[in-house]
This record gives C-alpha cells, structure tokens and sequence, in this order.
C-alpha cells in the first residue's frame, strides 16, 4: 500500500511515517521545502504550496491513502493574522488535495485531521460523534469550515474520514510538551485546581487507530481521543510520576490567570485553549472493534 501524507514531518506526522514504514507501507511525503529531504527506500518527498495551490501531481502515482495533517500550528499567538492563518493553511490544504484525486485511479481513502474543538465546552456530558457541534467559537468554527472542505472532495468513490483529535499524548510536541517543560522547571502550575476534563489520546494508539480505519475503511466522522478523559490535575500528577517531583505546585483562579491573555488581546485562546473542559468519547472506534493500548492514565508508562 502506498500512502500520501501531508504534514509528514511534524510529531504526529514523524510517528505515522515511522510505523508505517516499519509495517511495509511506501510513504510519500508533500512538503513546502524539499532542502534536506533525502529519497530513501520506501519514503520520497514532493514538494507543494498550499497557500499557491501549487502541487507535484508526481506525488499521487500509485497512491491508495491519502493522510492531511496540514494546517498552522493551533498552539500560536491568536493575533488576527494568526486566527486568518490557522483557518486558510487548513481550507488551501484541501483545496491543494483536491487536484490530484483525478490523476490517480487507485486513491480509495481520504483521511484528515479535524480536531474535538467543535464540541462545545461541558464539564458534566459526554460526546461523541453524534452530539451537536458548536460552530460559533473561533476553534468550533475552524473545524466546521475545515470539514465542509473536506465534504467537497469531488469524488464520490472514495471514502472520506475526518479525524476529530483530542490533545496528543507525546513529548515530541503539543500540549503535552509544554506541560513537560513546565515540570522541568520543577513547578506545577495548575488553574481553579486544575479541574478542566481533557479529552486526550496516547500518540501510539493514534497511530495504530489511523492503520485500523484504513483496514476497515471507516469513514465520516471518528473523535480520536481514550475512552477516558482526565482532568488536568491528573494528567499533571501522572507527568509529576513519570517525571519529577516539582519544589512548587499552586494554583491560580482563572480570572486571575485570564488577566494576562485578556490584556495581550487573546482572551479567546485562553478560554479556548487554556481552559478547554471536554469529555469526548471515541463511539465509532469503540462500536467498530478498536482496543486501546491506553484506554486510561494508568495504563501510560511513557510518553
């Protein structure tokens, strides 16, 4: 099998390479820059602009899979600039994708990433798949535009997955990341006791879930995240076992945290991303017969 992968080199993308590599899959990757990147057995990179709509239609020969991870890093300064960007760099991705599905006859699967910021915030409900989405937040919307995009791939022979990501647990990148540094520092920081829910999922279930929906061809809607979510004062003391110890854990209330961000003029990403409060549940995997590796904070014994 033969995959087409954007985003290839950023975490999530270096994992999925990487597994997929080890299992036989050839891997071909679209980047802005092709400086540096060395053809290997298995593994050619191609060069493309999203924002130029511009693509190496070389890319797609022979292609079953396509995987879009592409789109400007959500965990960036909300200045409007940035808020245009983080939506455009996902609508022009696909926009890009699309000109190549009729230059290959053997494309059966569309997979891209979407992300759990359209469920609304809820400290007490689960959701799933089939709960309603809030597309009036600025994350909400991004998603909502980004899956209507994905929606208008003309082909109707091919099956289309939109892949709602909760955080990733890895120390490549992320939130999770940011947490471990923070621990670094040997402090926990944590907002209002650190009661938000998180919906998350370990970076290796991610990868091996994204290889179960290609086999079994799932499509339409799938919330990557555990079965069960944590709050954030969990996931703190789980980086605290698994790490260090810190000389200082506190915790501020949230207006007195929201203070800052209120006054840099990014309120919004403080109440969309700092203080994100979810419980989201992987329905269609659960019902299609995926196991977790890591379905809980216990089970994880490294990042």
């Amino acid at each position: 099998m033969k995959i087409l992968l954007t985003g290839g080199t950023g975490f999530i993308g270096k994992k999925l390479v990487k597994y997929f590599l080890n299992k036989g899959y050839q891997i071909n990757i679209l980047t802005r820059n092709l400086k540096g990147r060395n053809n290997k057995k298995n593994l050619k990179f191609f060069k493309w602009n999203p924002k130029q709509k511009m693509v190496d239609f070389e890319s797609i020969k022979g292609v079953n899979v396509i995987i879009n991870l592409s789109g400007k890093n959500i965990f960036s300064f909300w200045s409007k600039k940035n808020k245009n960007e983080i939506l455009s760099s996902r609508i022009d991705s696909i926009k890009t994708l699309n000109k190549l599905i009729f230059k290959n006859d053997k494309l059966e699967h569309i997979i891209s990433a979407s992300a759990t910021g359209i469920y609304f915030k809820d400290s007490f409900n689960i959701q799933d798949e089939f709960s309603k989405i809030n597309s009036k937040s600025f994350l909400g919307k991004v998603v909502h535009n980004w899956e209507m995009e994905i929606d208008k791939i003309s082909n109707g022979n091919i099956v289309l997955t939109k892949l709602r990501i909760g955080i990733v647990f890895s120390k490549d990148g992320g939130f999770l990341k940011k947490l471990f540094f923070l621990n670094g520092l040997r402090i926990n920081p944590l907002i209002d006791r650190g009661n938000q829910w998180q919906s998350w999922i370990h970076i290796d279930d991610l990868v091996r879930a994204t290889q179960f929906i290609i086999n079994n061809k799932l499509n339409g809607v799938i919330n990557l995240v555990s079965p069960n979510p944590s709050t954030n004062h969990d996931i703190s003391l789980k980086i605290i076992k698994l790490n260090k110890q810190p000389f200082l854990s506190f915790s501020i209330p949230s207006f007195l945290a929201r203070a800052p961000f209120k006054f840099i003029g990014i309120t919004q990403f403080f109440n969309e991303i700092i203080m994100n409060n979810q419980k989201v549940f992987p329905k269609k995997l659960i019902d299609s017969g995926f196991v977790f590796k890591f379905e809980n904070l216990k089970k994880i014994v490294t990042f």
